[in-house]
């Protein structure tokens, strides 16, 4: 129950916080005013309320994060991982190769002394 309520509280911050990102990009861009010009332009004044190409727009966005994830379909159309998958890889990998570089450091003097060693005599034989 517990792991439960922390997977929904989880799911709602994640909800917001894309949510928000997308209206301030939106912002950011000004695209009301952009739909405003597009309506001048094909249809000589802009509308008081929503119209379809705002509703257009918005199924649009949802249906290409959907597709895009390919999360929600019960059946995957292809064996590909998602792109949360591959970044998730790209992170475990770096992690691995973090923590091998700083094993690398703290053994660095005791190599060092052994290649130098071998090197040596390699040199000398």
């Amino acid at each position: 129950m517990r792991n439960r309520l922390k997977t929904a509280l989880i799911g709602v911050i994640i909800f917001f916080g894309s949510s928000f990102s997308i209206m301030a990009f939106h912002n950011d861009i000004g695209l009301v005013d952009l739909f405003a010009q597009i309506y001048e332009q094909v249809i000589g004044y802009a509308p008081e309320h929503i119209g379809g190409l705002e509703i257009g727009y918005s199924i649009g966005l949802a249906a290409g994060i959907l597709v895009f994830f390919n999360h929600f379909s019960l059946k995957k159309r292809e064996n590909d991982p998602t792109p949360l998958q591959v970044e998730m890889s790209k992170y475990e990998q770096d992690i691995e190769d973090t923590i091998e570089r700083i094993s690398k450091k703290g053994q660095q003097p005791e190599q060092s002394s052994g290649q130098g060693s071998g090197a040596d005599l390699g040199n000398g034989g």
